[in-house]
């Protein structure tokens, strides 16, 4: 028998025949969610009666028609004490083992979340010791990552579908796992298992040079009345997204590759809007995680009207993210631009107000102020060390219960004007200080001015106490000239000048004066 009908029948047998396997996101030494119910997916025979074990429970469960199964097991809490997993279903048994009951970290965004341990500053000085036994890693390497400005090859093309675009699977912490995984997320995992005992799961997902728009379900932007227009029609000819550099760069991966996977928004790519999304983090959904590191924003950051759109589509992310897991308090921590000196980044300030408004309006929401850890020449700093840290201060502080930690450098709160001084308050502001040597760069906006290029230097500042004093004396013969809008770092490359206690610089801001 050959043909048509020689395939069906090997399919069916293939099928039939079937042994017991886990979902692909199993793996041993994994670490799964603590706390909270854990979900077990996999497949066997079509209606097979299967067998799953996690440690010393057992559930039963059977396969539907299309052979899928699930057992769902309850909450546990944290153990560093390993456990097996196996599905048994008479035929043959699937074991994973080594697995510990910790929090999962998904990683995400764009090439700073990418840049790998291996390329970091402290690189010779941490990969060789890099065993954390409490810390499990699951990177996952993409379709054309680390590729220029030339066109994909056919295979690289052909894994151009959300099945296939990323792959990777669960290590153990070692030198080699840990050279290829986000910096950023390992000095992050590090420091949260040394500090808490907890073990930690670091998931990446980042994609180098993806705008916001590619890890945002396709569904969410779609009912979206501000952003739906992001998937209507080829997004390769859509205006509405960045055509600086997204869409030059997918046209250059994608020249001439008329086979490339595709559908009615049209050819898949890492920057596609919706495609990141489904192709990683939308992939794992049914798996509890403890929260989201992002660092993303370069690519929306080019274009003034990108930068007017980026807390709409940061609050749709947020608000998609935590649907789809079904957890509206999922945490998020999140990296504020850095200072750079590039003619490119003319609008990294108002990005970095508009970084600094999300962690102040949104609940469960963290940022890690990043202005004096920047690469005047390059996008891509390779201090990556003390961006996993200050992420790390974030979620001790807030979701691990070290109150004797300083989360993050000052945040400020309001600005007010009493016909003599502003002062701005803050938060996080203990110790408030100003850095040796480095000039605050404190700007006043007054009344009647025409448009913000009229800000003028303000100063001179002191400190009292956790707050800011700039002197600002009325002018008797113009009364109307009061301040009205008060702003500090707001350049591209600017310095940090203000610090707190704990040496965490403060926010880039711009604030309304109060009176």
């Amino acid at each position: 028998m050959s043909g048509p009908r020689s395939s069906l029948a090997l399919t069916l047998l293939a099928i039939a025949t079937r042994a017991a396997e886990f979902d692909p996101w199993f793996g041993d030494g994994m670490v799964l969610q603590r706390d909270q119910p854990i979900v077990v997916r996999g497949t066997a025979r079509a209606g097979a009666a299967v067998l799953v074990r996690l440690g010393d429970v057992g559930i039963g469960v059977d396969a539907d028609a299309d052979g899928r199964w699930t057992a769902r097991f309850p909450a546990r809490p944290a153990s560093t004490r390993p456990v097996e997993l196996e599905a048994k279903d008479g035929v043959a048994d699937a074991r994973l083992g080594d697995i510990l009951v910790g929090d999962v970290w998904l990683t995400a965004g764009q090439s700073n979340m990418e840049f790998p341990l291996r390329r970091e500053a402290h690189a010779a000085e941490e990969l060789p010791k890099a065993t954390a036994a409490l810390v499990r890693l699951r990177h996952h390497a993409f379709a054309g990552q680390y590729h220029g400005a030339t066109r994909l090859d056919a295979e690289t093309i052909a894994r151009l579908t959300p099945e296939r675009f990323f792959a990777g699977s669960w290590q153990r912490c070692s030198p080699e796992s840990a050279a290829e995984v986000s910096a950023v997320g390992y000095y992050f995992a590090r420091r949260v298992a040394a500090t808490t005992g907890v073990p930690v799961g670091l998931v990446n997902y980042a994609v180098g040079g993806a705008p916001i728009e590619s890890f945002i379900s396709a569904d969410a932007l779609r009912r979206s009345p501000d952003f739906g227009r992001k998937v209507a029609g080829d997004w390769l000819a859509n205006e509405s997204l960045d055509g600086s550099f997204v869409r030059l760069r997918a046209r250059q991966h994608l020249a001439g590759a008329t086979r490339a996977p595709k559908d009615a928004q049209g050819p898949n790519h890492g920057y596609k809007p919706g495609f990141a999304w489904a192709a990683g983090p939308g992939r794992i959904t049914a798996y509890a995680i403890k929260g989201v590191l992002w660092y993303q924003g370069e690519s929306n950051a080019i274009r003034a009207v990108d930068v007017a759109e980026y807390a709409g589509l940061m609050k749709l992310l947020v608000t998609d993210w935590r649907e789809q897991w079904r957890d509206p308090g999922l945490p998020f921590l999140t990296c504020q631009l850095p200072a750079i000196a590039e003619p490119a980044r003319l609008h990294w300030p108002r990005f970095r107000e508009v970084q600094r408004r999300l962690e102040e309006s949104t609940e469960r929401y963290g940022l890690a102020v990043t202005l004096d850890l920047g690469a005047p020449k390059d996008v891509h700093p390779k201090e990556k060390r003390e961006v996993g840290e200050r992420l790390a201060r974030w979620a001790l502080f807030h979701w691990y219960g070290h109150d004797e930690i300083r989360p993050s450098g000052p945040l400020p709160t309001q600005a007010v004007y009493d016909g003599q001084t502003i002062t701005i308050a803050f938060r996080f502001g203990q110790g408030l200080a100003f850095k040796p040597g480095v000039p605050p760069q404190l700007e006043v906006l007054c009344e009647g001015s025409a448009d913000a290029g009229e800000f003028r230097p303000a100063g001179p500042a002191r400190i009292v106490g956790d707050r800011l004093v700039i002197d600002f004396p009325a002018d008797p013969s113009a009364p109307q000239r009061a301040p009205v809008v008060v702003r500090y770092a707001w350049a591209m490359n600017a310095q940090a000048a203000l610090v707190n206690d704990a040496g965490l610089p403060a926010t880039p801001f711009e604030l309304r004066v109060k009176r």
